[in-house]
């Protein structure tokens, strides 16, 4: 198995602070009442709630998505810009919200991020008005919400250069997101002269500063030698910190390294206990080479009831390997229950997609004309449509139990 391939990354939505939220009826100061009364009461005492404050203001509380246009504002970070105007200019709502929660008995550690709620919501031109004063005072997370904005062109023109000048503040500020969407500008020579050993080293400032994704990167770079040298032991190592964070493409491409001794010591439990978390987490191929290593009992108890169950899942998500190894069970009635006309589906489908296997072929010679005709009409239609078994198909709960990986 190649390990060394570089998956194609897409820039993925950056995280931000959520806004500060309450569970629905819990109780702090002033017990006995409900929290939404509590806030109620709130921002009445705040002189938020008052039916005679102007029409216009009352309209400025609620984030309303504003209308798409030009937006007076210069794109260029940081110097130059102007305000860009909206409803919510006309009250600190930062400082009326706070002066809410607090009346309410409410506080929280952190405050709420208007900005980032208001880009949550598909706002996104208030989103850029919330951000902008924010990020032109140094704030990372606002510079890198506006390089967001910026580069997919939500709510503003698309600017991926202005998008690159913001990230490189927040990058400078330390914000790992920043630092990640940075360097995949320079990967990919958007918005900045392409320059992979500077998407290298962007990308180790953010795995360095936890980012899982940055560290899977830096991973496959290391592994390929591109813009750094080629070095596979150092390649694990960020390719393990980026799959301890969860990350299934990490996981996989580990466990495929371990299987070949590449940057590690080959080890068949530790290979499949990779397989099994990235193959638990949904990434297919996982499932294929978790669902091996059951059958054969390499590096983890041998199951072929739990194998049938991952060839499914890999299966069910139009993978030929899978549905060729599923198709040999159902025929054999090894692992699962025995079905010859859904042995022939299965492979018709991964016959459709260029798989094809000996013992199968022979397989389906010898079945009864009718019931091949049927498997034919079936697979078919999972080509044209996609199909699932409704009847047949082992759910989650109904799955065998699989301990062999923990």
């Amino acid at each position: 198995m190649r390990t060394a391939t570089l998956l194609a990354i897409v820039l993925l939505g950056l995280s931000a602070p959520a806004l500060a939220q309450q569970p629905e009826g819990m109780q702090g100061r002033g017990a006995g009442i409900t929290i939404e009364e509590r806030i109620r009461q709130g921002l009445n005492a705040a002189d938020i709630m008052n039916p005679a404050r102007d029409a216009a203001t009352d309209d400025s509380l609620t984030l309303h998505p504003p209308a798409l246009g030009e937006a007076d504002v210069s794109l260029a970070a940081p110097t130059g810009s102007s305000r860009l105007r909206t409803t919510l200019d006309a009250v600190d709502i930062g400082q009326r919200i706070d002066r809410g929660l607090t009346a309410a008995g409410e506080e929280s550690a952190f405050p709420p991020d208007l900005a980032f709620g208001a880009y949550q919501r598909g706002w996104f031109l208030t989103a850029f008005s919330l951000a902008l004063d924010r990020a032109k005072e140094g704030d990372a997370p606002a510079q890198t919400l506006l390089g967001v904005l910026l580069s997919r062109g939500l709510g503003v023109k698309q600017d991926v250069a202005a998008a690159a000048d913001w990230y490189e503040l927040a990058g400078k500020a330390g914000d790992p997101e920043a630092l990640y969407a940075l360097g995949r500008f320079y990967f990919e020579g958007q918005g900045v002269k392409l320059d992979t050993a500077a998407a290298a080293d962007l990308f180790r400032q953010a795995a360095d500063k936890g980012h899982s994704v940055a560290a899977r990167e830096l991973g496959y770079l290391l592994l390929e030698g591109k813009g750094v040298e080629k070095d596979a032991m150092l390649a694990a190592a960020y390719l393990r910190r980026a799959a301890a964070r969860g990350d299934m493409d990490a996981q996989y491409t580990l466990g495929g390294l371990f299987v070949e001794g590449v940057g590690v010591v080959a080890d068949e439990t530790q290979a499949t206990r990779w397989f099994a978390e990235a193959a638990r987490n949904g990434h297919v191929g996982a499932q294929v080479e978790y669902g091996i290593a059951l059958f054969n009992g390499r590096g983890v108890g041998k199951d072929e009831a739990v194998a049938a169950f991952w060839f499914r899942q890999a299966a069910d998500a139009d993978n030929p390997a899978a549905q060729v190894r599923l198709a040999r069970l159902l025929s054999e009635g090894r692992g699962v229950d025995k079905d010859e006309a859904a042995a022939a589906r299965w492979y018709l489908v991964a016959k459709s997609r260029g798989m094809e296997d000996g013992f199968l072929e022979e397989f389906i010679s010898q079945l009864d004309p009718a019931v091949l005709k049927a498997a034919n009409e079936a697979a078919e239609q999972w080509t044209r449509h996609g199909w699932v078994e409704v009847t047949a198909r082992r759910s989650e709960a109904d799955a065998p139990v699989d301990n062999s990986v923990e």
